[in-house]
């Protein structure tokens, strides 16, 4: 076992990351709470999925809570909810992961209480011996049978999921352009939530490989962060994650390795409109950034975004929003999703389209004040400072919860691999410097490298030059 020392930011304690020799790690994070969060994170989402599973890991996380030899389906739900505690999952490409927030319940950091007791052990209890029951899973199904009576369990539920959300203009919109990123077969290409025809098919043996695979000890970090010393933690988390007592494989699973086909970057086209029945247009921009590991680019990125479309006075909202007479933007914002394989760099928006006009009509106006970062009028000395105060606070805040450090954590381990990426944000962002932000939006937002996608409301979408382009 190895044991590293590790100073977090805002806090007055150092935490302990702990490598089991199974290649399991927990960390403990010591903070003065009324609080306690438990999180595992689990290194696999749609990243490890292919045609055939697609949607497989959002899937099993709704199954993950449907009952294990020791509990019954409900009663992990029951007796969270009797002690007052939030629990929740999610799913995204690079992982999945479980939390738990509940009240300590004692003043004695000495000891966890039974709170604590009763959580770690259900929730490590879930992680290791979910039994998926099949009939929590539901039969296979056509899910477009519209005639089909049968029983429909959990199945039915993510299929529900999903048709909602194909009506969502944001999804249309972001599938559209995560289609148009990655070439085909990329692990990023895939929705994560996967398809009804997919999840109405996969039998549940298909899921339970998946998650004796996956849910491993070389691919599971556990957080805690509470009022508790480390050492009290260290005993409790051995005995409750007993990989060996649940028969749980520990030799590691390597990930899915791209081709150098994969790594390489689409050559077809840029621009691509979807219709739904909407009053108004959505758009999303996105821009292949730095991977997540890549600490200075990411920070860099994430002040570019402060300045070109967070808040009210970000270039953005000033320019499409509050200062012409008849604005044709609804709503304007940008941002960075952080991911293993290469984070995404968005602009995203709403907008009336004039009739006779084309949607390209009205994305000028957004092309122009991205050229005018890069190009006309960079990124001033005031911006700068104006940005750096606001990511340090946004930064901080984070050290305010219990849960607020766990999911922090949990990202960094899961996402950059490396719990530095964390740990190091605030020292990275202090040295960053005015050029170092300049250069690094001359290299990733240049017009060229974006792929768009435009909802027009209420119609069929038009064919638009160049949607062919190479790059």
């Amino acid at each position: 076992m190895s044991i590293l020392d590790i100073e977090i930011p805002y806090l007055p304690e150092k935490a302990q990351v702990k490598t089991y020799e199974n290649g399991f790690t927990a960390v403990f994070v010591p903070k003065q709470s009324d609080v306690f969060n438990i999180s595992t994170w689990v290194q696999t989402g749609s990243l490890n999925e292919d045609e055939k599973n697609n949607g497989v890991s959002h899937f099993l996380e709704h199954l993950m809570f449907k009952g294990t030899d020791r509990f019954k389906p409900g009663e992990f739900d029951k007796a969270m909810e009797s002690m007052g505690a939030v629990i929740n999952a999610a799913t995204w490409k690079d992982f999945t992961f479980y939390y738990i927030t509940a009240p300590k319940g004692l003043s004695d950091r000495k000891q966890t209480g039974e709170n604590f007791d009763l959580a770690l052990d259900m929730h490590a209890d879930m992680m290791l011996g979910s039994t998926i029951p099949d009939g929590e899973v539901g039969p296979q199904y056509d899910p477009y049978d519209a005639n089909y009576k049968g029983e429909k369990r959990e199945r039915s539920v993510v299929i529900e999921e999903i048709s909602m959300r194909e009506d969502e203009p944001w999804t249309k919109v972001y599938n559209a352009v995560n289609h148009m990123m990655y070439n085909e077969g990329h692990p990023y290409q895939r929705d994560v939530i996967g398809t009804r025809a997919i999840i109405g098919s996969i039998p549940r043996e298909s899921i339970c490989e998946y998650y004796h695979r996956w849910y491993s000890p070389s691919h599971m970090t556990t957080i805690i962060v509470g009022d508790f010393e480390p050492e009290v933690l260290d005993k409790q988390i051995q005995k409750a994650f007993d990989f060996k007592k649940h028969n749980r494989a520990i030799d590691p699973h390597p990930e899915m390795q791209l081709s150098d086909a994969l790594r390489e970057m689409p050559k077809g086209k840029r621009y691509a409109e979807v219709s739904g029945n909407y009053q108004t247009s959505f758009f999303l921009m996105g821009f292949h950034g730095p991977k997540a590991s890549n600490l200075q680019d990411t920070i860099a990125l994430d002040i570019i975004s402060q300045i070109l479309g967070e808040g009210r006075s970000s270039r953005l909202t000033q320019a499409l929003l509050e200062k012409p007479a008849t604005p044709a933007f609804n709503y304007v914002s940008s941002g960075q999703s952080t991911f293993k394989l290469g984070n995404v760099f968005f602009l995203q928006g709403n907008f009336n389209l004039p009739e006779g006009k084309k949607p390209q009509d009205v994305l000028k106006d957004l092309d122009n004040e991205v050229t005018r970062l890069l190009k006309d009028e960079p990124i001033t000395q005031d911006e700068f400072q104006r940005a750096l105060k606001k990511i340090k606070v946004d930064f901080a805040e984070t050290s305010e919860t219990a849960s607020g450090i766990a999911e922090a954590v949990g990202e960094a381990v899961t996402v950059a691999r490396d719990i530095g990426a964390y740990l190091d944000y605030p020292r990275v962002l202090r040295e960053m410097t005015l050029d170092t932000v300049h250069k690094v939006a001359c290299d990733y937002l240049a017009l060229d490298k974006a792929y768009t996608a435009v909802l027009i409301p209420n119609g069929e979408p038009e064919a638009s030059e160049g949607d062919d382009a190479d790059e």
